[in-house]
């Protein structure tokens, strides 16, 4: 039994969980029997930079991310373009190519930015049933600006919660976002956009037919589904890893 400080998992290949041990940072791949319990403590998992992962330099407690690490947190760049204390690297992800891309879950489809390169293995790590690349524009603030557009005037979700894509397991619908692509091929506005080709695809989970949903794991890993975990013990369980993220916990 090891104590590990659980920073964030990742389901796209195999299931791999991130924490930090002894003040090191470790990948593992969630195959086999797991055990991760809660201690019922938590603290900031610190953030990452160009150079990699960083401990949280005041060692905050009660919180998955300080503010300060979340300001420090190249994820910002990703996620909403904000280059502040990252100057340097603007140019470098401003002026390349970006693809604008739907994903559904259930009825709600959401539409999102990546790389270009990186499409199909976003979707996984969402966990999405269905999904098509609609757009590829050639710097990233054309791409961002489309992505805000297409929310406003379709009424596209920016993120959808991991607790609601648990209520949505067994309910998947190819008919929403087949809808919105053929709007969007129609639309004056837009169409012209729209990438030759562009079709509706669907990504493959190994979810049980039933599960129980549980807070920690205890069991043989059977699959993952964006941020959430499959394990077998007697019954089929699912738990919410995100909800995991800055717990100290005890794995095995």
């Amino acid at each position: 039994m090891r104590e590990a400080h659980l920073i964030s998992f990742f389901s796209g290949t195999a299931p791999t969980l991130h924490f930090w041990e002894g003040g090191q940072l470790c990948t593992e791949e969630m195959r086999g029997f797991w055990s991760v319990s809660r201690t019922g403590d938590k603290a900031c998992v610190g953030y990452a930079d160009m150079e990699g992962r960083k401990c949280c330099p005041h060692g905050e407690r009660g919180v998955m991310q300080c503010p300060l690490c979340r300001f420090k947190d190249i994820a910002k760049v990703h996620t909403r373009l904000d280059f502040t204390g990252y100057e340097e690297v603007a140019e470098q992800f401003l002026n390349r190519p970006y693809s604008i891309y739907l994903v559904s879950f259930g009825d709600l489809v959401k539409c999102g930015v990546t790389k270009m390169e990186r499409v199909r293995e976003r979707v996984r790590e969402q966990g999405a049933d269905f999904f098509v690349e609609l757009m590829r524009l050639e710097n990233g603030k054309d791409a961002y600006e489309m992505e805000a557009l297409l929310q406003q005037e379709y009424g596209f979700r920016n993120a959808v919660r991991n607790d609601t894509k648990l209520k949505l397991l067994g309910k998947e619908n190819r008919e929403p976002i087949g809808k919105a692509l053929a709007l969007l091929k129609e639309s004056v506005a837009f169409g012209e956009f729209v990438l030759d080709g562009a079709n509706v695809e669907e990504l493959g989970y190994n979810v049980p037919p039933s599960f129980e949903v549980a807070d920690e794991i205890e069991g043989k890993i059977t699959g993952a589904k964006g941020q959430l975990l499959f394990f077998e013990n007697g019954s089929a369980k699912v738990v919410n890893m995100k909800k995991m993220g800055g717990e100290i916990a005890r794995i095995d």
